[in-house]
C-alpha cells in the first residue's frame, strides 16, 4: 500500500472550516468540571486558515473581537486545565494547559488564543 504524502490545502481548509463553525466554548478541569460555561463564539473568533508551521494548514481560535475573549466571569471554582470549542453542544476541540490554572468563582479570566495545526503528512 502507498503511503499519503501530500493531502492539498483544500482538503485541511475543509476540517478547519468545521473548527471555525464552533459557537461555543468552556473552560473546564482535567475530570471535565465545567468552570466556565457558555462562552459565545463567532467567526471573528477565528482567523484563518493559513499556512502552518513548519507545513500544514492552522486556525487560530479564541481570537479576541471587541474583547470579547476578556473578564469572562468564572461559573464555578476549581483548577482550570482545558479549554473545549463546541458547535452547539457537539465537543470538535480540545485545548489542554500547559499547567492548571487555579480559578475561584468570584474571579474574571482572560483567554488567550491558541493554534489548531493540521502537519503536512510525512
Amino acid at each position: 500500500m502507498a503511503d499519503v504524502k501530500v493531502l492539498s490545502d483544500t482538503v485541511f481548509d475543509a476540517a478547519l472550516a468545521v473548527v471555525k463553525s464552533c459557537n461555543k466554548a468552556r473552560v473546564v478541569t482535567s475530570a471535565d468540571s465545567i468552570l466556565i460555561n457558555s462562552i459565545v463564539l463567532n467567526s471573528a473568533n477565528y482567523t484563518g486558515p493559513a499556512e502552518g508551521s513548519p507545513t500544514g494548514r492552522q486556525l487560530t481560535c479564541l481570537v479576541s473581537s471587541a474583547s470579547d475573549m476578556k473578564a469572562i466571569s468564572v461559573t464555578s471554582a476549581g483548577a482550570a486545565k482545558k479549554i473545549n470549542l463546541l458547535l452547539s453542544s457537539a465537543l470538535h476541540v480540545t485545548a489542554v494547559l500547559t499547567s492548571a490554572v487555579s480559578l475561584a468563582a468570584s474571579d474574571q479570566v482572560n483567554l488567550g488564543t491558541f493554534v489548531v495545526l493540521l502537519p503536512d503528512p510525512t
